[in-house]
């Protein structure tokens, strides 16, 4: 195997164990694969630049994840673009079409940019200016 496959082996299998980490609320888990310093996520509803406030956030809006089907992935290095479809309730279930591109370093999670229509979501959890 050589390098560029190994190292894109490796970045699939840190996301796919925080996938589950996150569809099976084990935050510790979760906490494990996300780098302590340098770390970005990006989403319609937040931007956070700390890995501290992230797994907050995770903790505050992981309660309505009732599962993460995996519909496609695409790997390019250290660089892992997952399809996905979440499920979610709150009052009532709703399935979410999502993009997720994550980026692994020294096997943590460093970046995450989940794409998806918040037009559901900006009620629950904006902020409010």
């Amino acid at each position: 195997m050589s390098a560029s496959a190994a190292q894109a082996a490796d970045a699939l299998d840190v996301v796919e164990r925080y996938l589950d980490a996150l569809a099976a609320h084990d935050h510790d888990a979760v906490a494990a694969l996300i780098a302590p310093a340098a770390f970005c996520y990006e989403s319609p509803i937040a931007t956070i630049d700390d890995s501290a406030a992230f797994l907050e956030y995770i903790m505050m809006t992981g309660g309505i994840l009732r599962g993460i089907a995996r519909r496609q992935v695409f790997v390019d290095g250290d660089q892992v673009c997952h399809w996905l479809v979440l499920d979610t309730q709150v009052s009532e279930r709703v399935s979410t079409r999502a993009a997720q591109w994550a980026t692994v370093r020294d096997g943590q999670i460093v970046r995450i940019e989940l794409l998806f229509d918040p037009y559901r979501w900006r009620l629950l959890f904006d902020a409010g200016d």
